[in-house]
């Protein structure tokens, strides 16, 4: 049976840097800002940033003050942005590691001008347009005057969208929605950035769906640059990542018998079954039960094998029955590779491609340049 005592995920850098070429080229006259939050969406922080540094970027996002610190131990050439502002508890970080931060509000607005003292460091200001999460509301942007944010050294005026990103659905109302929720947002950014006279920062969904053609200096990304397809068709991406687990034990289940908990799957017909070592333990979705697929490779031949049953914690079946036994004599089932994407695991699974990257754990890590 299979080698592998965990299973296996690699990370294909030079894909990553090759992403981050294609968004460039889609996006010439825009600084491409990579983000690098919750460990670069789980595929590695520091790696990531390593690689992408060797593309020219010096331009990084994350969350919050430690996960800066933590690429500031590792690179002292960049700017570190962090997306979740400052607070009063995190002042000694901002000074201590040379961090940019988001603001957010006027508490963190105060904050950063009380700082500004003992800082060159140019901060960037985020303005609420619909989104009602983090963010300056439209209500206060007057007390923020040029010459407040001359002083407060804010370089870009940036804001999130909600709905961007949302394909069409079947939904005439959810359409409609979608079509008014983004109309409304770049409404309002056009507002700020009329108002602020500053560079504009958004997400790629953003820069994608920017039929207002307003003017966008920034663009800050993400899950594109990890190989998910965005906007398939518009945007071609590489696929990153490499899964794999090993095959623990093959059995032949007879008519009737049933597999994994709840007992949810029944064999029709005698059914040659495969148990792989990776389950929802390491990050693999519970609701790929009876409806997701792992793969067995023989040189050019691909097989596919239905998941049956419920995904256990560190445990997976398939059915194997299709599959040749030399084959299977490898050991090795293949979760995700170039030919069955995060994109595809995330259709099988109906979970959303980032929630499943930031998930996976419990592996053995590659980075392949």
């Amino acid at each position: 049976m299979g080698t592998l005592l965990r299973p296996q995920i690699t990370v294909h850098l030079n894909a990553v840097r090759e992403n981050y070429a294609r968004i460039r080229k889609y996006a010439p006259n825009a600084e491409i800002c990579p983000v690098v939050k919750s460990d670069a969406y789980g595929l590695g922080a520091v790696e990531v940033t390593r690689a992408l540094i060797d593309c020219g970027c010096r331009n990084f996002y994350v969350s919050t003050p430690l996960e800066g610190v933590e690429l500031r131990n590792n690179f002292s050439n960049i700017q570190i942005n962090v997306l979740n502002g400052l607070q009063n508890g995190s002042r000694e970080l901002f000074r201590n590691y040379q961090l940019t931060p988001v603001i957010n509000s006027l508490e963190q607005l105060k904050n950063w001008e009380d700082l500004r003292s003992e800082d060159e460091t140019s901060c960037i200001l985020n303005v609420e347009t619909g989104f009602n999460r983090l963010g300056l509301p439209e209500k206060n942007w007057a007390l923020c005057t040029s010459e407040r944010l001359k002083n407060a050294r804010v370089s870009v005026i940036m804001t999130h969208f909600s709905c961007v990103s949302e394909a069409p659905s079947d939904d005439g109302e959810r359409n409609r929605v979608i079509e008014e929720q983004n109309r409304r947002q770049y409404a309002a950014y056009g507002r700020a950035l009329q108002r602020f006279q500053l560079p504009g920062s958004v997400a790629l969904d953003a820069f994608v769906q920017n039929s207002t053609n307003l003017p966008i200096a920034q663009i800050r990304t993400g899950a594109a640059l990890y190989g998910v397809c965005v906007f398939p068709g518009k945007l071609d991406l590489c696929p990153t990542i490499t899964l794999k687990a090993s095959v623990l034990q093959v059995t032949t289940l007879h008519k009737g018998e049933r597999v994994s908990y709840g007992a949810t799957w029944e064999a029709e017909k005698d059914t040659v079954t495969a148990v792989i070592n990776i389950g929802h333990g390491h990050g693999l979705p519970r609701s790929l039960g009876n409806c997701g697929t792992v793969w067995f490779y023989h040189r050019s031949e691909r097989y596919a094998a239905p998941v049956i049953g419920r995904v256990a914690m560190g445990l997976t079946v398939c059915d194997v029955t299709n599959v040749p036994t030399q084959v299977l004599d490898n050991g090795e089932a293949i979760i995700l590779d170039e030919r069955y994407t995060i994109n595809d695991l995330c259709i099988d699974a109906d979970r959303s491609d980032c929630e499943i990257l930031c998930n996976f754990k419990e592996m053995d890590w590659r980075y392949i340049d």
